[in-house]
């Protein structure tokens, strides 16, 4: 582009010196200032030239060097005589490595000279690979103890719930002829029911509830929904009655009144048909004991015949029974040993009340840890558990 712009000053001047020429002569003013324009035309297009033909040789001169180069390579690699190559560039790891490749393919490379894109390497691709996430969380099981299946559960509108209990009947008496009759009443009692709270708060950043790849909130909730049912499953087994429900392994009265096994430190078949006996006709009972206790009682055989006096209801829709009776597996009640209630025969509908004063109900902070950009979850549940009536209960106490 330069050199055809060079041109068209020089053309431009010459015609420019001819209309001089004509119209002034050789020996005008104007005539030598147009000749010594062109005479600077002239050398830069003189110098513009010379400037390409050097350009243009530099170029041809490095492209015979690189085809010189790319024969002598092809030779040498048709040849296989990598070893023998000279030059710098021949000497290179890449140009042994390349060589080797063409020649012996995969298997005649080095360790150090055969890179591969990998996994198990950060550097040479792990950074490049993600993971993929389950979409559901595994999750280990929480034994609760069922109480609340059997129980009597009643949801009340106050704290706490008072209990009309009748205690006993009138007394009837026959009398002779024109004798008077005696005087009789039946007997009352109440029972005091109050309903205790339940809580726990989960601290979770915003950050994590933002990333999670679940919904964490909804995590959060299933899981002290879970918390809750076995904490008040324990509870209404074993608790105190103080702050807590009471459990009915707890209450004075099913303690005071429990049987005895016959035999030291174990269970016999004997003992849990005893046990029956000692409940009022009237009732709907079942056992109850943990998963151990259930296992250990599938061992024992009756003594005459020698049939396992658990039945698995294999013929129909009769569910499993010992003894002919139903049984229900509550986790949370001691392992056979010395002094243990281990079984107990219970109307469970009859004996024992839970009451429900509120749902489980959240409370979500965002303010108090919002410097730490903390979410705090508070969850509620206003609810107990009593023995309103022992003598539905009776429990078998292990002998020591």
């Amino acid at each position: 582009m330069a050199d055809e712009i060079t041109a068209k000053e020089v053309k431009l001047a010459v015609d420019e010196l001819r209309d001089s020429v004509e119209k002034y002569g050789n020996d005008s003013s104007d005539f030598k200032e147009k000749a010594d324009k062109i005479e600077a035309a002239l050398e830069g297009f003189e110098g513009k030239q010379q400037e390409n033909l050097l350009a243009r040789k530099q170029a041809e001169k490095e492209a015979g060097e690189f085809k010189e180069r790319m024969e002598v390579l092809e030779l040498e690699v048709a040849k296989g005589s990598v070893g023998q190559m000279t030059g710098d560039y021949k000497d290179s790891v890449e140009y042994k490595a390349l060589s080797k490749m063409i020649v012996f393919g995969e298997k005649g490379i080095d360790g150090d000279e055969f890179k591969t894109l990998r996994m198990d390497t950060d550097v040479a691709g792990g950074y490049l690979t993600t993971v993929e996430m389950d979409n559901v969380i595994t999750k280990k099981i929480t034994e609760i103890s069922a109480v609340r299946r059997l129980a009597r559960v009643r949801t009340v509108s106050k704290k706490t719930l008072e209990m009309a209990i009748r205690t006993s009947i009138p007394t009837a008496t026959y009398e002779g002829e024109a004798a008077a009759g005696s005087d009789s009443e039946s007997g009352y009692g109440a029972e005091s029911v109050t309903a205790h709270r339940l809580t726990t708060t989960v601290p979770v950043t915003m950050d994590v509830l933002m990333d999670s790849s679940f919904d964490l909130e909804a995590e959060i909730n299933a899981d002290v929904a879970e918390a809750f049912g076995f904490t008040e499953g324990n509870k209404f087994v074993l608790g105190t009655g103080v702050k807590q429900p009471e459990g009915f392994l707890v209450n004075a009265a099913v303690v005071a009144g429990a049987s005895t096994s016959a035999s030291t430190g174990t269970i016999e078949a004997d003992d849990l048909t005893l046990l029956t006996g000692e409940l009022k006709v009237g009732y709907d009972p079942m056992y109850a004991f943990n998963r151990k206790t259930l296992a250990f009682l599938r061992t024992l055989k009756a003594t005459i015949d020698g049939h396992y006096i658990w039945q698995a209801g294999l013929a129909g829709a009769a569910p499993n029974t010992i003894n002919g009776e139903a049984y229900a597996i509550f986790n949370d009640m001691p392992d056979i040993a010395n002094g243990a209630l281990a079984v107990v025969y219970a109307d469970f509908m009859r004996g024992y009340t839970i009451t429900d004063r509120t749902g489980l109900t959240v409370i979500r902070d965002d303010l108090t840890k919002k410097r730490e950009a903390i979410v705090e979850l508070t969850f509620h549940r206003y609810n107990t558990g009593q023995v309103t009536l022992p003598e539905a209960f009776v429990a078998l106490k292990i002998k020591s």
